[in-house]
């Protein structure tokens, strides 16, 4: 089983990494050339190709959506875990160092948590800050969740909870939480594969919660048929993924990263719940025998747009408030000591202005992203979209276009808006830009429709003259079959 604390191995990965280094390397050949940068000064430098998927799973590159503006060091250890405050403010699980390491948005130091006492840590792999400064850390090691005030002073530890629903052998040791307005914790657990701890504000068990499904595929269905009784039971033996991060987005719902599942590595889960998003796959399209995906954190703007981070294949994946991949960039650091390349990146933040900041646990670092004018534009024309301005996002969609025509995301925006506006000859022409089959069926079906309600007067009279034409030729037909009868009776009279 795939471990969220153990690297991959590079010989599972050799040869999607050398695909993505040619898809890298062409990336940048190709926008140099057609001059796509849009800033050549600011995107010359950057190690990574950026690109989408379309409709039909198919590698568009883009212009960089997000480049590598700066890195923190801050003397981490093997740190697991990163949160951005609504004051920009950083917090670092700097599990190897046994503490929670605060710094400012340009990396200095502005405290450090380590108290000795019933308040030290052991290797805390998570950590989650309230609006009113209260820390709540994973103290995985210690099998607690450490809660602090704003000033840094320990208050209480939430041990195991008691319950008849949790199994004997489930192994408390919180890696990662969220915490709700109320009060309430989501917490994930190493090789929890129920899903997340719900527990109330003192730490008593409410229930499981997002947990994910076992696969069940064509094989495993055949597998019923032709397996022995004894087969089968090592089969019902299989687990579901597990959840590898937590996160609470500025709409008050809960988003989560798995592993160990080929669908819903990210879920944005409703206060039942229930996956909003429809158990989707995210992230690479293709893999290599043995590969699984890592999917180890997420981060959500204020926008909605989610980024998640895979660790597999050092990649970025961001997609729109409702699971649709605007963009994904990212490499594999593997020797190239690079300004945006990743050895292992273990957990994601997104700050007030939109900026990434990605937490590498191997090489200790803290890298921050900036926004590109191109990113930007993707993403407020997303928004608008999104919110239902089809008229308003039009502008922006074009502006996209105008910058990147293979962007096909602004032509489904610009078809729906032609749609919207009733413009369904044009609505097919982006359709088709989009290769969206049905859009483009329903566009033509409206055109046919206005066509036969234009000239429904004229098809009326048309198929009037027609009928009238019928009866006269059947009235004919019978007339002259008469005719004939009577002159075959009169002989034989």
């Amino acid at each position: 089983m795939t471990d969220a604390n153990h690297p991959p191995r590079k010989g599972e990965e050799r040869g999607t990494m050398k695909r993505f280094a040619l898809r890298a390397l062409l990336a940048l050949l190709a926008f140099a050339a057609a001059g796509l940068t849009g800033s050549p000064a600011a995107h010359a430098g950057v190690p990574y190709g950026t690109f989408i998927y379309d409709l039909s799973g198919k590698e568009i590159p883009v212009q960089p959506a997000y480049v590598p503006v700066s890195f923190i060091h801050g003397g981490l250890k093997n740190p697991e875990d990163l949160f951005v405050d609504a004051n920009d403010r950083l917090y670092v699980a700097d599990t190897g160092n046994n503490r929670i390491v605060q710094l400012d948005a340009n990396g200095n130091t502005v405290r450090v948590i380590q108290p000795d006492g019933e308040g030290k840590l052991n290797e805390p792999n998570g950590v989650f800050v309230r609006p009113d400064g209260t820390i709540y850390v994973a103290d995985t090691k210690n099998e607690r969740i450490a809660v602090f005030d704003a000033e840094g002073r320990f208050r209480k530890a939430i041990r195991r909870p008691q319950s008849p629903i949790i199994p004997p052998n489930f192994v408390y040791q919180p890696t990662k939480l969220a915490v709700d307005e109320r009060g309430y914790l989501y917490v994930a657990t190493r090789n929890g594969y129920q899903g997340l701890l719900l527990l109330d504000p003192d730490g008593a068990f409410e229930g499981f919660f997002g947990a994910n499904k076992v696969d069940f595929s064509v094989t495993d269905a055949l597998k019923r048929v032709f397996y022995t009784k004894e087969q089968m039971q090592k089969e019902l033996l299989k687990l579901p993924g597990t959840v590898s991060n937590v996160t609470i987005g500025p709409n008050g719902l809960l988003y989560t990263t798995s592993m160990q599942v080929t669908k819903g590595q990210i879920k944005k889960l409703n206060f039942d719940g229930k996956d909003l998003l429809g158990e989707k796959n995210y992230g690479v399209t293709k893999l290599l025998a043995g590969q699984q995906k890592q999917f180890t954190d997420i981060a959500v703007d204020a926008l909605g747009n989610m980024t998640a981070v895979d660790a597999q294949f050092g990649m970025l994946f961001q997609y729109s408030a409702i699971g649709d991949l605007m963009f994904a960039f990212g490499f594999k650091d593997e020797g190239y000591q690079k300004l945006g390349l990743f050895k292992y990146p273990s957990a994601l933040a997104v700050d007030s202005a939109g900026s990434l900041y990605v937490l590498d646990r191997t090489s200790n670092l803290i890298q921050t992203f900036k926004r590109t004018e191109f990113g930007t534009l993707v993403q407020q024309a997303t928004d608008l979209h999104l919110q239902g301005h089809y008229d308003e996002s039009a502008g922006p969609w074009r502006e996209v276009l105008h910058r990147n025509s293979k962007y096909f995301r602004a032509h489904l925006g610009l078809a729906k808006a032609y749609y919207k506006e009733g413009d369904y000859g044009s609505a097919m022409r982006e359709f088709r830009e989009a290769g969206d089959t049905k859009g483009y069926s329903d566009a033509f079906w409206q055109v046919r429709l206005i066509w036969m309600q234009k000239h429904f007067t004229r098809l009326a009279l048309a198929g009037a003259a027609a009928l009238l034409v019928l009866a006269a030729a059947w009235k004919w037909k019978n007339k002259i079959a008469g005719r004939k009868d009577d002159e075959s009776i009169e002989p034989a009279a």
